[in-house]
């Protein structure tokens, strides 16, 4: 783990190291390791040099797996990939070359364009190689740009890759889309929408290729690149869904619109959520049974668990808060705009002080977590002694995104995990051929499915 630090914040693999025990860093616990070797410490960061190297170039190189027929040869494949740490625990299809190369159909950008470096390992992240990770989990070209699109505002650096992947907390990007892009794909926004979906198959390919891209290139392997103490079934295919645009009220914003992008814009939005939680919520159909729904989710996610506050900036984000265009049309017919819905569940989700008093260490309170001296620095406008506390600085970083089934009965919160300082957004940009694309996938699966 100490290597890939290293590796994913850019210093030489040869660097000067010394790793404690991890005993070390708990609560009274035996300094002695530190003092023993205080000399060595100092040693490493003033005499230190790095070895002088010659810059080899390589070619990827490829593998090949032979069977009695084809289907022993994939199972191979997938032995191969497991005792490498490439596999993820489901089946895998080949990357082969024709694959790839079909994939690549999808955007204009040429394979060998460098998108990023992931974090931990800090390894280079093409175009061909988020095809390779496509074509593994049975994706097709129509589903290029999205995925480029969500490594770059994955790896926007307000999104803290680097902690996200490596952090014990069990956290995963959720992707939202917004724009025509996401019927075209056959991205789910309604019932289901988080998935799984026969009808609607791109979210659960997405999100997996993103997946094995952290864990491939990026080193996140449990134990060892990620520490994740539980990880989660999220984790498999992250959470890749689309934004109902068709059931928003006519008063409410998308998300995208709301993240300044012109309307009808291909956007993708990552946040990193740990938690999620339905919440049972009545019909919305009085002005009673508005504020009813309202206090279910405020009391859902009022829900102490801790670490509530996530980075305390003044522009995180403390969840995803959905909610079914029935709950949303009743509301903004009933007069509750979006901004009116935010600040009800802002002011109603506050964390009690006598909770935070509760929970204390060293005499600070304990959602402030490590570093809660630069957290009271940054907060400190928006914390007061005695007062409840807010899960964001302001109503406005609340995040409400309209999806789900079209009925009333249920929503759901995702609760912020640990990583980023906030959500981040791209845009997806389409190929030339992008009505080529469309055209085949209605041929492999026949008119896009109503909604």
């Amino acid at each position: 783990m100490v290597a890939n630090a290293f590796l994913g914040i850019g210093l030489d693999s040869d660097a000067a190291q010394y790793e404690f025990p991890m005993e070390m860093f708990l609560e009274r616990s035996d300094l002695t390791p530190l003092k023993e070797n205080v000399d060595k410490i100092i040693d490493g960061l003033t005499k230190w040099q790095p070895r002088p190297r010659r810059r080899v170039t390589r070619e990827s190189s490829k593998i090949t797996v032979d069977g009695g027929d084809y289907f022993e040869a994939i199972a191979k494949l997938n032995v191969a990939f497991l005792r490498n740490k490439w596999g993820d625990g489901l089946g895998i299809l080949p990357a082969t070359e024709e694959r790839v190369r079909w994939l690549l159909t999808g955007t204009d950008l040429p394979r060998d364009i460098v998108i990023g470096k992931i974090p931990p390992v800090g390894r280079i992240a093409t175009v061909e190689s988020l095809a390779v990770s496509l074509a593994m989990t049975g994706g097709r070209p129509e589903y290029m740009p999205v995925l480029i699109a969500i490594m770059r505002a994955f790896l926007n650096p307000q999104l803290r890759a680097g902690a996200m992947q490596a952090t014990t907390c069990s956290v995963c990007p959720v992707v939202i889309v917004n724009g025509p892009i996401a019927k075209q794909i056959r991205l789910n926004s309604g019932y289901g929408c988080l998935g799984p979906d026969p009808v609607h198959p791109a979210g659960a390919s997405i999100g997996r290729a993103l997946r094995l891209m952290q864990q491939d290139i990026g080193g996140a392997v449990p134990g060892s690149g990620t520490m994740a103490v539980y990880g989660g079934p999220a984790r498999y295919t992250n959470v890749v869904f689309a934004e109902d645009e068709d059931g928003l009220p006519q008063d409410w914003k998308s998300l995208s619109s709301e993240r300044g992008f012109p309307a009808g814009s291909n956007i993708v939005t990552l946040h990193g959520v740990a938690c999620y939680s339905n919440v049972h919520a009545p019909q919305v159909s009085t002005a009673e049974t508005a504020v009813e729904a309202l206090n279910e989710f405020a009391r859902v996610m009022a829900g102490n668990y801790g670490n509530i506050f996530g980075t305390l900036h003044p522009n995180s984000v403390p969840g995803v808060v959905l909610i079914p265009r029935a709950t949303a049309r009743g509301l903004s017919s009933l007069g509750w705009s979006k901004e009116r819905v935010k600040g009800y569940l802002w002011e109603n989700s506050k964390v009690p002080w006598v909770e935070i008093q509760a929970q204390s260490r060293f005499g600070k309170p304990l959602y402030l977590g490590a570093g809660f001296e630069y957290k009271e620095v940054m907060w400190k406008p928006y914390l007061k002694e005695g007062e409840a506390w807010p899960l964001a600085a302001d109503p406005k970083n609340i995040m409400i995104v309209v999806a789900g089934g079209e009925q009333n009965g249920h929503g759901y919160w995702m609760r912020y995990g640990e990583g980023p300082v906030m959500p981040t957004s791209a845009e997806i940009k389409l190929p030339a051929n992008w009505g080529e694309l469309l055209k085949k996938a209605e041929d492999d699966f026949g008119p896009l499915p109503a909604r």
